[in-house]
């Protein structure tokens, strides 16, 4: 750790340099938008964003901090409709001459375009949101002493991983006269701790880097690593098991990209049907980008203020995540849960998702699993079957049997292959976690706020190879 120290005032020097830079990242949006606006002809309609992030890293392997980068990225999003016709055109600020050579581009192109039936147009003026702050991003040192209290929770075992911050902010303006902007920010930890035949990992997440325990994080990888060494391979079926927040956060990732976006049921892959029981009565599933800490923008893409959504209501589903072009082919309400950087093609998707917490603890979950498996993480994970949401995958870096009641060996490698939305069916949530926090899940980290689950089945079809 202290080997590093010379490295991390050098970044340190870096990073005042990068806010002086941020400042002038919105000095360099409004002149871009004021000059834009001069070159954009009238009666078409026209779309323009930005975002500018700062996103800061520090990782380490063998125990010791080997690579701190920073990275601030502008890029300009251009969208134009014009008869019948649309375009998008995106590029990094400084790689473009001028904001009348880029339009021009746009609208020299947009002419060749094919005719554009689902174009659904853009937000009205009332729906512009004003959500800019003023943040700054963490210092290396700030960092690499959460890094150093993560490693010396695991006394002489191996650490790696890496701790991030990001500053993201986010600008658009349209015809209409919408303009909107929001800013948010975020920190992770993850790590994971090594022995010769075991690891074992953890992750956190916040708003702030300061409310990371690291320590905590750090002692939670060391005891799975600890406790599972030298694992036995058990015989494949189905077990009850008791999830970790990450497994639990795969789960719900999966259907919520592949299930709830509205774009999937167009598509006819989405096996979700609104205001039917398809889940345990303990499921309810919010996406609220309002909540105290939530680490998501409150605005969507096209730059409208996201909805608060009961996504699944005491097991009911009840919303879809809907996009422009999604709620007019599907005659339903928007949302507003268009992708930042993706437009509208991948449909909508919820980034401030939280399952409500329940009322077990760990310890009383696994207190009433009779034979069973207690999962830390799923990963590799690949849909078979988005009609009933078959998935399978692979645990790791923390997995044990449960027998009557106590944790009774660390368990190998398995694979299974289980519907995630029969995973959460009525009748087979037996209980809820206590304790809820963001989650990393294969979609990505903080997305979702998740407790335990104590499931009564889940299918194990093999091991590592079958």
């Amino acid at each position: 750790y202290g080997d590093h120290r010379d490295l991390h005032l050098s970044i340190r020097r870096q990073r005042q340099m990068c806010i002086r830079d941020r400042c002038k990242r919105v000095k360099d949006w409004k002149e871009f938008l004021e000059e834009a606006k001069k070159n954009i002809p009238e009666n078409i309609e026209c779309e323009i964003k930005m975002i500018s992030s700062i996103n800061s890293l520090t990782r380490f392997a063998n125990s010791h901090i080997h690579q701190n980068v920073e990275e601030e990225v502008g890029e300009i999003y251009l969208t134009i409709h014009k008869n019948a016709k649309t375009i998008s055109l995106n590029s990094n600020i400084t790689s473009i001459d001028s904001p009348k050579s880029f339009i021009e581009k746009a609208l020299t192109e947009v002419d060749s375009s094919p005719d554009d039936e689902g174009w659904a147009g853009i937000p009205e003026k009332e729906l512009s949101y004003n959500g800019y702050q003023e943040f700054e991003s963490k210092n290396p040192e700030q960092r690499a002493d959460k890094v150093k209290e993560f490693i010396e929770a695991g006394k002489d075992l191996n650490a790696a991983g890496y701790c991030s911050t990001s500053v993201d902010n986010y600008f658009v303006w349209n015809t209409n006269g919408l303009e909107s902007s929001d800013s948010t920010t975020s920190a992770f930890i993850d790590g994971i701790f090594r022995t010769d035949t075991s690891s074992g990992s953890s992750h956190r997440g916040a708003s702030s880097l300061e409310d990371i325990e690291s320590g905590e994080v750090g002692l939670e990888a060391f005891e799975l690593s600890k406790n599972s060494q030298n694992p036995e391979d058990i015989d494949p079926g189905k077990y009850e098991v008791v999830l970790g927040p990450e497994a639990v956060s795969t789960i719900l990732v999966f259907l919520a990209v592949y299930g709830f976006n509205a774009k999937s049921k167009i598509e006819g892959t989405s096996p979700i049907q609104l205001n039917t029981q398809q889940f345990d009565e303990k499921i309810t599933l919010v996406d609220d980008p309002y909540r105290d800490k939530a680490l998501g923008f409150k605005i969507d893409a096209s730059g409208a203020p996201k909805k608060t959504l009961e996504v699944v209501k005491n097991g009911v589903s009840k919303s879809l995540f809907h996009t422009r072009r999604t709620a007019k082919e599907l005659k339903e309400d928007n949302t507003f849960h268009e992708l930042f950087g993706w437009g509208d093609s991948f449909g909508g998707i919820g980034t401030n998702l939280y399952l409500d917490s329940g009322n077990s603890t760990k310890k009383e979950m696994i207190s009433e699993v009779k034979k069973g498996i207690y999962i830390n993480e799923f990963w590799y994970c690949r849909v078979l079957d988005p009609i009933t949401q078959v998935v399978t995958g692979l645990n790791r870096n923390g997995s044990f049997l449960i027998e009557n009641g106590e944790i009774t060996k660390p368990v190998g490698r398995l694979r299974f292959t289980q519907s995630f939305i029969a995973s959460l069916g009525v009748g087979n949530v037996k209980s809820v976690g206590t304790d809820s926090r963001f989650a990393d899940s294969e979609f990505g980290e903080g997305i979702l706020n998740v407790p335990m689950l104590h499931l009564n089945e889940f299918n194990f079809t093999g091991g590592v190879s079958g």
